[in-house]
């Protein structure tokens, strides 16, 4: 029976250690993207919700802000006013 010769598995070894650095240093960017995406959505999706109601008419706008490691938002809207769109489509009617 023939075995591969020491220098070959050593430097097996090395190379497996580097690829399997990397791929550690890639899925933990790749779940830092992840978290940072659904934190920002979740922050679009709650302005969204709070600009379509309209509990409070005195409030012009309406910002919520959120933030994570290595990552921070803060997003302001408008609050949807529907009859104000009326009343300009009906001045050019």
């Amino acid at each position: 029976m023939k075995g591969l010769r020491a220098s070959y598995t050593v430097e097996a070894a090395g190379v497996m250690a580097v690829v399997f650095f990397v791929m550690m240093i890639l899925l933990n960017q790749a779940f830092h993207v992840q978290r940072e995406t659904v934190g920002s959505f979740a922050v679009h999706e709650e302005v969204e919700r709070e600009r379509h109601k309209a509990v409070d008419l005195e409030e012009q706008e309406i910002t919520r802000q959120a933030q994570g490691m290595r990552w921070s938002l803060e997003l302001t809207a408008p609050v949807f006013r529907p009859e104000e769109a009326l009343r300009m489509w009906s001045l050019l009617e």
